[in-house]
């Protein structure tokens, strides 16, 4: 067991375990009686989930692997710390803690008992608010976020489910700091050393880098509180915060719920990058009510303009065709200076998109030469509008992006990093954290040379082959991690080849593995490909599950940015098999390159969950017996 059992004492009795009331990866909360003051209270507890067991007999924590001992004491510092945190604070919107003690080989901290539900379970339970109320939930929490930020501190995890609403009054309080930071007044610096949080669609962007979090800024706080009320009135959850910079904040979903027009211009205020967003709590809620706000157009007022422009297009037409005007230049003319004029927003957008785009290319080189994608297929918030086809096994769907032919130059290009530039064959340890050792290796200097690759047009996987497509193909699932929406693994190469197979008979298609120039090319975004790093983005957060960010775990595809082409994951969550067998590079160009006719290892491709950083580039080649299989590898498919 993990948790406490009911009726336990703590203290000599002074608290009576009542029930759990939950359990995250580093404590335990439970409903407990003084039984000293006949009062209710909660009690919070430090069990470090991954690395704790408890004794049954004693109740004690005990630690079963020495050699953890050390990373479980350093955070149960912090969490006696939290406990430290929250006691000095002193609102009528933070929950308050009475007491702090050792026992049980671990540590506790009592707090009040809120009876009453989190704003999560609330919007679960009713779906959105409206509008008064949600703003009078926020105003409680602004209330206490004021006053932390006041003291230097950043409570760094916002969102409904730690937001309490007390059942007798129905105030608002916030809870959980166990991520918050203490910042030093003087140099803004932080003093604590709490683990940087992520909470996909609350935590803004600076959180999805520890570094951007080390310096004290109401900012993020403000971001978080504003995707909260966003949660509160549509009751859905916000895209992610490297999605929304990427993408842009969907204000439609408020103006479908009749939201006022300060709030969402407030919000959209809120929740803009850093630099250009609300300064703070304070200057936040004035803009829920204030005049100076973005001018959002009405979906069904526009609508109803371009019926009319239409209908007067249409008559303007026939009355010049019935004089003889050539009329094409003139309509030409006409529509481009209309549509400038009612959508100049969106052309400054297309304008500063194209502009970055340039500056990229320029400054790092992409790599690539042949015919780019027509403009018409980036759309004015710079992605891509890839073609994809669907396809069916078993009335399991999966997609296919379309990958247009070029040349690239494949290998250890300029924008691989340092990590690519040594010309020694250096080992690394590419089995971290599975359960599955196999023959492997990866070498630096088989990225090079450098050389030219042409290809012709081919289809490739939009995700890796998940579990339930793989399930509907073979009938069985061969995973470690279970979920039919995460990627299969455990697959060797050789039970790839017999899905395949299978596959191939449901559906009529030739699907494969794609070569292992077809998968660096679509990785680095084919023609369309801005030069980065990883799949996607220089910064590996925003598009990879991997060690640093995956919790030892493989996440569901297609949650993190997508490529260029509109390809998710490719740069981690699992290793991907192509159906080359290895090969060292040749300097010359090579037009559809299949690798060596035979071989003793085959090579596979991308980071997983449990890599490091390096082993996600674009370039990076790992080999593997065709037999081996792992946790963290898993399969693209090709057409």
């Amino acid at each position: 067991m993990d948790a406490l059992r009911a009726d336990s004492t703590l203290q000599g009795g002074k608290y009576r375990i009542i029930k759990k009331l939950g359990q995250g990866g580093f404590g335990i909360t439970y409903l407990a009686e003084n039984t000293l003051l006949l009062g209710k209270v909660a009690i919070k507890e430090f069990f470090f989930k991954d690395y704790c067991e408890r004794d049954d007999s004693t109740s004690c924590v005990t630690i079963p692997k020495s050699g953890n001992r050390e990373i479980v004491d350093r955070f149960k510092l912090k969490f006696v710390k939290e406990a430290r945190t929250i006691f000095r604070l002193n609102h009528p919107n933070i929950v308050r803690i009475h007491d702090v003690f050792e026992e049980n080989g671990t540590a506790y901290y009592v707090m009040d008992y809120i009876e009453g539900e989190s704003l999560g379970d609330m919007v679960k339970r009713r779906g959105a608010i409206p509008e008064t109320e949600a703003l009078g939930y926020v105003k409680d929490a602004a209330s206490a976020l004021e006053y932390i930020h006041s003291k230097n501190i950043n409570h760094l995890d916002i969102k409904p489910g730690n937001l309490m609403r007390r059942k007798e009054d129905g105030r608002v309080l916030v809870i959980d700091f166990g991520v918050a930071k203490q910042y030093d007044a003087v140099t803004s610096e932080g003093t604590t050393t709490t683990p940087v949080c992520i909470s996909p669609g609350y935590s803004p962007v600076e959180q999805y880098s520890k570094n951007d979090v080390q310096t004290f800024s109401p900012q993020s706080d403000v971001y978080a509180l504003a995707a909260t009320l966003f949660k509160l009135l549509t009751g859905n959850t916000p895209l992610e915060a490297t999605k929304i910079q990427y993408m842009g904040l969907p204000v439609a979903e408020l103006q479908e719920k009749h939201i006022s027009l300060p709030v969402i211009s407030a919000i959209a205020m809120a929740m803009k990058g850093r630099h250009e967003r609300t300064q703070s709590v304070a200057e936040f809620i004035s803009n829920l009510s204030g005049d100076d706000t973005v001018v959002i157009p009405d979906p069904a007022e526009a609508e109803r303009k371009q019926r009319e422009a239409k209908a007067k297009a249409e008559k303007e037409k026939k009355t010049l065709k019935g004089k003889g005007v050539n009329t094409a230049t003139t309509r030409k003319k006409r529509r481009i200076k209309s549509l400038l004029k009612k959508y100049w927003w969106m052309a400054a957008v297309v304008v500063a998109i194209v502009a970055g785009l340039l500056m990229i290319l320029s400054q790092n080189g992409a790599g690539v030469s042949g015919d780019n994608y027509p403009n018409d297929s980036i759309t004015a918030n710079g992605e891509y509008t890839p073609n994809v086809k669907t396809f069916y096994a078993n009335g399991v769907p999966f997609e296919m992006v379309e990958v247009r032919g070029g040349t690239f130059r494949m290998g250890a290009t300029s924008e691989q990093g340092n990590d690519a530039d040594s010309d020694e064959k250096r080992v690394h340890i590419v089995t971290l954290y599975l359960l599955h050792l196999f023959d492997s290796k990866g070498l630096d200097s088989d990225e090079k040379p450098v050389h030219s690759v042409t290809l012709s047009g081919y289809y490739i996987g939009k995700t890796e082959v998940t579990q339930a497509l793989w399930k509907a193909v073979m009938g069985s699932n061969p995973s470690s991690f279970k979920g039919d929406n995460l990627p299969v693994e455990l697959v060797s190469w050789n039970d790839c080849q017999e899905f395949i197979r299978k596959l191939n008979s449901l559906t009529g298609q030739h699907f494969r593995l794609p070569t292992e120039a077809e998968w660096e090319f679509a990785c680095r975004g084919g023609n369309n490909s801005r030069g980065y790093k990883y799949s996607g983005s220089n910064y590996i957060d925003n598009v990879a599950w991997y060690w640093d960010n995956s919790g030892k775990k493989i996440h569901p595809v297609a949650t993190k940015l997508p490529s260029e082409l509109g390809i998710y994951d490719m740069s981690g969550n699992v290793m991907e098999w192509c159906s080359d067998w290895y090969g060292k590079y040749s300097s010359g160009a090579q037009t559809n390159p299949k690798g060596p006719y035979d071989g003793s290892h085959r090579v596979r491709r991308g980071g997983s969950w449990g890599s490091d950083a390096m082993a996600c580039r674009s370039s990076l080649r790992y080999v593997c017996a065709p037999s081996a299989s792992s946790r963290g590898l898993g399969l693209r498919l090709a057409l």
